[in-house]
């Protein structure tokens, strides 16, 4: 639809005179993306998160108020604009937890977990408004708080959090990404 005729320059499907801008254009349609409270620090990423998951663990509890809904995704895919703040915490694995918040406002952008390296966690609620969270694994199942009940698109959980083979396994196997 946009290929121009052999020997023809290519034109931009925004209608762009300028090839910068209607890459900008491009980008701008074809990334997710995201931003804190105060929108001191903003986010994109080009990818579906490999998994959506739940973390029903007594750490998330405290912190998130409730259990943590997150988006899975290898760090290097994010791009992030903005000063963030760390806090390293041990999580329930025994390995450390890394949480990156907005240094004015505090909003979380992401939990990096030493347990997978390379992965990061991020909040599913920064995410609403582009990706409808449906969750395939759930995390501390036997902690899951009072009133919250399995969702019906489990298809894994554990009463822990699992290992990390059968979370790798789950992460090259299921087939979230488009």
């Amino acid at each position: 639809y946009f290929l121009p005729k052999l020997g023809q320059p290519l034109r931009c499907p925004f209608f762009y005179d300028n090839i910068e801008e209607c890459r900008k254009m491009f980008w701008r349609l074809f990334m997710f993306s995201g931003h804190c409270l105060c929108k001191s620090v903003s986010f994109k990423f080009q990818y579906d998160p490999m998994m959506h998951f739940k973390c029903h663990c007594s750490t998330c509890q405290i912190v998130f108020g409730n259990s943590l809904n997150a988006l899975a995704m290898p760090e290097e895919e994010l791009n992030i604009k903005g000063e963030l703040r760390r806090y390293s915490i041990i999580g329930g694995s025994g390995n450390q937890l890394h949480y990156n918040f907005c240094s004015k406002c505090g909003v979380l952008i992401y939990n990096k977990p030493e347990l997978l390296e390379g992965m990061i966690y991020i909040p599913a609620g920064l995410m609403k408004e582009q990706i409808e969270f449906s969750p395939t694994v759930e995390l501390w199942s036997s902690n899951r708080p009072y009133g919250i009940e399995k969702t019906p698109t489990t298809i894994a959980d554990f009463e822990d959090n699992g290992t990390v083979e059968r979370l790798v396994e789950l992460l090259e196997n299921l087939e979230q990404r488009e």
